[in-house]
């Protein structure tokens, strides 16, 4: 702490100064045919570069390589320059052993300052901490001792002399997955215990924008942790304003929480609106405040036809009577009918759990979907010039795949994943309202403007393949874990 401490006040942000005897000075407007050859020459490259660039209409314009070297180009250069900066946006210094995070992620050609994703999930424990220093170990050694003591769809690990271990006799289907990334940081990382959500929908209902939320916190008011089960959720999410996601991002809001099964009837609504350190793999935000973690699908695969392409499972909720029309699986198949040759889409598989409650015929329903249960091969999407990313359960787990795929990803989806903050809509992917109100719209244009839409996939496909690699998941997940032991320590 005494060496980010000296370096933090060694280091500060100068601009190159002013020169005070410097004088305006009035010259005679002489052009000489030299400066007029050198003007007329940079025009004439200018143009000619450009010409090169729009080639026949399908090559273009915009350099994906460019952008992202300089993405790269602005992160910090040395240690000394990243503390500064880290202080700078958080107003402390970073935790212990940051400088070997720094080396770490060097090593891995990973990005240095741009985890503003990071600072938000545990800025409210931080808060919390100006009150009671203890206040996320206290919090973290009750979710435990829930997790271990019951199954609650959570897995808890401990990191113990740089070696990781699971602390509890439950099982899940990320459990080795989730081993394996620990045992890629493990040997860098403070003693700490860990609490994963070991399921896709996120667990914390906490809206931390809400004026006065920390004069709760402190006391467990919720009686029944990551056991809250309303059914149908709708009620609890929309009526009762619990979690109210807007359809369009701008203007005077309409809400869609009609248009997104897990706010409507979640597969899975085991929450606690306490505010508990759990690690998951995606969520809503700001109503959700789970801290956001890289998921093992994150990790690190012609010509193409300009054919949405979607292929999936009948995952998003509880079915009842009809409900399943606005579940956006389902409509995304209704929308398809009326549009012929614009999308290749279908249900592969009927989830034959979901159709537990009254008035929920999953007979009627294959036929209505002709969901016959077989699967198409995974390389079918290549394809294809177009893919969809769209909500299941939770979040699909496909995105960075689709993105490297080599096609155009179309996006509509409700659930923040940990690299949201730095892929953008309109230039890695094309974006979709949640009712998918725009899905054609949005197709038909990518099809008339064939050299923009190619600018966007390009970009998302470099975006993916050069940043998002397995080092930079590395790097986000270690630094994650770094916060969190400082706030289990209490801040020492």
């Amino acid at each position: 702490m005494n060496l980010f401490a000296s370096l933090s006040s060694r280091f500060a942000y100068s601009r190159v100064p002013s020169q005070p005897n410097a004088r305006f000075r009035q010259t005679q407007c002489r052009i000489s045919l030299f400066t007029v050859a050198i003007v007329l020459g940079g025009v004439f490259c200018f143009f000619v570069v450009n010409l090169y660039r729009r080639g026949s209409g399908n090559t273009p314009l915009f350099s994906p390589a460019a952008h992202i070297e300089e993405l790269f180009n602005r992160q910090s250069a040395s240690l000394e320059q990243a503390i500064a900066r880290y202080v700078l946006r958080n107003g402390r210094l970073p935790p212990r052993t940051y400088d070997q995070w720094y080396s770490f992620a060097k090593s891995r050609e990973c990005l240095i300052d741009d985890y503003d994703q990071i600072q938000r999930d545990f800025e409210p424990f931080y808060q919390m901490a100006q009150k009671d220093p203890n206040f996320f170990k206290k919090m973290l050694d009750r979710g435990t001792e829930l997790a271990i003591s019951e199954d609650l769809g959570m897995k808890t690990f401990r990191v113990e002399g740089r070696l990781a271990e699971t602390t509890d006799t439950w099982n899940s289907n990320y459990d080795s997955g989730w081993m394996f990334l620990l045992k890629n940081i493990s040997a860098f990382l403070p003693d700490m215990n860990l609490v994963f959500n070991h399921r896709d929908e996120p667990r914390v209902v906490f809206d931390v924008r809400i004026p006065d939320t920390q004069s709760g916190a402190f006391a467990f008011e919720d009686q029944t942790p990551f056991r809250n089960q309303p059914r149908p959720t709708a009620k609890f999410y929309t009526e009762e304003k619990h979690c109210l996601v807007p359809n369009a991002p701008k203007g005077f809001l309409e809400y869609a929480n009609d248009a997104n099964s897990f706010l409507q009837h979640s597969a899975s609504a085991d929450f606690t609106t306490d505010l508990y350190p759990v690690l998951s793999q995606a969520k809503i935000y700001p109503c959700f405040a789970d801290i956001l973690f890289p998921s093992e699908f994150h990790y690190g695969r012609s010509p193409k036809e300009p054919v949405l392409y979607w292929r999936g499972q009948s995952t998003g909720g509880w079915i009842s009577g009809t409900n399943y029309h606005s579940f956006p699986r389902f409509k995304l198949i209704d929308i398809a009918r009326g549009h012929a040759g614009l999308m290749d889409v279908a249900i592969s598989t009927f989830y034959e759990w979901f159709c537990q409650l009254d008035g929920c015929d999953a007979a009627r329903i294959k036929a209505e979907y002709n969901i016959t249960g077989e699967n198409a091969p995974r390389e079918d999407v290549y394809r294809y010039k177009y893919v969809f990313d769209v909500d299941g359960n939770s979040f699909s787990g496909r995105y960075l795949g689709l993105l490297r795929s080599g096609s155009l990803v179309f996006k509509s989806t409700v659930f923040r994943e940990y690299f949201d903050d730095w892929l953008q809509p309109f230039v890695h992917y094309i974006p979709v309202l949640p009712d998918l109100s725009d899905l054609v719209e949005r197709i038909e244009w990518a099809r008339t403007h064939d050299a923009e839409a190619q600018r966007i996939q390009l970009a998302g496909q470099e975006f993916a393949e050069r940043v998002m690699t397995d080092g930079q998941n590395d790097c986000y997940f270690f630094l994650v874990l770094l916060e969190w032991a400082r706030l289990q320590s209490g801040l020492e």
